[in-house]
């Protein structure tokens, strides 16, 4: 019987096309609640640069404090028992945001359902390496980036509809229960036994802690991915958090805040989707040329801001369109790396450690980011960033060129 093979024959398998039905409803949660926390903070409590850096320091900083020991709980605790927790977990957080009634109770509650998500996100990654063959883990990461860039496009858009409609401490109740209905979908989740390293005794947690940094050391692509994934996400926060703020800047609303973020989203779908028929061998050439098409079209967006130019929302929602599917093109081939180079006993650790690490680097960049726009305005945090990434893009090329790429790219 021949080997499935693409997005079809990942469906027909039942495993698999369970755990991207359960997160549909898991995504969109996010992304829902990223929209309405953003629209309370900026348009309804008129909160500025610095409370934004903050948000986006509490929605990473669990990754990098959190994750790495939770990870170690996800390699040794049978996954679906954590993805289940996980989402009950995101729910009652979520759940929490409808009593906040101020600015720094907001920022705990998002640390915490970071915190939670930290445990989630590995796990997941390890229920796809587990429950996908090798030939279709390229389908497997493009399938679920494409279900979160969906999110990205359902979650705004209706989240602007409700919020003209509901506060968002309504939209926050609504929200727990997409986790909740996560949970139900992956309660009876079969995933097949994951091997052990060791049939001996179970090693040391400081160890099993260091484990996943470990693997990086030992593998070159790892190592390269590592780096320019963490990079990028460095010029990415730069001016992330502040998409609201230029969005303002241009003389557009709220709603077109929330349909600029479905537009991003709707790039990243059809990227994301590309990006999962990717052979191992053009990882590096799509990371890298994804950043430098990314650096360029954020250059020129925050030209037209610096210049005080008049930008339509339209205008607008293609530029965003077109970074969130340059994005989709550095996320989707990473992931793909670290699956097809880790063991399966370890998946777990080494994708909380690169998460960590990549977190760790970009920790500074909202602050940096938000001080840049206050001396010389949000369109300068943006450039910064676009210039930052084009730069990455030409440095990897330089490092990694000729006969390098291909022996990097084909691991």
């Amino acid at each position: 019987m021949p080997e499935p093979v693409g997005y079809r024959g990942l469906l027909a398998l039942a495993v698999p096309r369970r755990l991207a039905l359960a997160s549909a409803p898991a995504d969109l949660a996010d992304w829902l609640d990223y929209a309405a926390i953003i629209a309370l903070l900026v348009f309804g409590w008129g909160e500025g640069p610095f409370v934004l850096a903050l948000f986006a320091l509490a929605l990473t900083l669990p990754y990098v404090l959190i994750g790495p020991l939770l990870a170690v709980l996800v390699d040794r605790v049978p996954l679906r028992v954590t993805l289940v927790l996980s989402n009950l977990g995101r729910a009652l957080t979520t759940l929490l945001l409808v009593f906040a009634p101020h600015t720094a109770l907001v920022l705990v509650l998002v640390f915490l359902r970071a915190s939670i998500d930290s445990a989630f996100t590995p796990a997941r990654q390890a229920a796809i390496q587990a429950s996908t063959p090798k030939n279709l883990l390229g389908s497997a990461n493009g399938l679920h980036h494409a279900i979160n860039q969906t999110s990205k496009i359902a979650g705004p858009a209706l989240g602007g509809l409700l919020l003209a409609f509901l506060s968002p401490q309504m939209v926050f109740g609504l929200n727990s229960v997409l986790s909740l209905i996560a949970a139900l979908l992956l309660v009876n989740l079969q995933l097949p036994a994951r091997a052990k390293a060791d049939a001996g005794t179970t090693p040391p947690f400081w160890s099993e802690l260091t484990a996943g940094i470990a693997e990086f050391r030992r593998n070159t692509l790892m190592l390269t991915a590592l780096i320019f994934s963490a990079v990028a996400y460095f010029a990415f926060f730069l001016y992330d958090a502040l998409i609201a703020l230029l969005t303002a800047g241009f003389g557009l609303d709220a709603t077109a805040f929330g349909f600029g973020i479905a537009a991003s989203g709707a790039g990243g779908l059809v990227a994301a989707l590309l990006a999962g028929r990717l052979s191992a061998a053009k990882s590096l050439i799509a990371m890298m040329s994804a950043a430098a098409f990314s650096g360029i079209t954020t250059m020129a967006i925050a030209s037209a801001a610096l210049a005080g130019a008049p930008v339509a929302a339209l205008v607008f929602y293609l530029a965003m369109a077109l970074m969130g599917g340059a994005t989709a093109f550095m996320l989707v081939p990473y992931r793909g790396i670290i699956q097809r180079e880790t063991p399966p006993d370890r998946i777990g650790r080494v994708h909380a450690a690169g998460e960590a690490v990549i977190m760790s680097i970009m920790l500074s960049a909202p602050f940096i980011g938000s001080l840049i726009a206050r001396l010389w305005g949000t369109g300068m945090a943006f450039m910064c960033g676009g210039v930052l990434l084009v730069v990455l893009a030409l440095v990897t090329l330089v490092l990694t060129r000729g006969g390098n790429i291909k022996s990097l790219g084909a691991s």
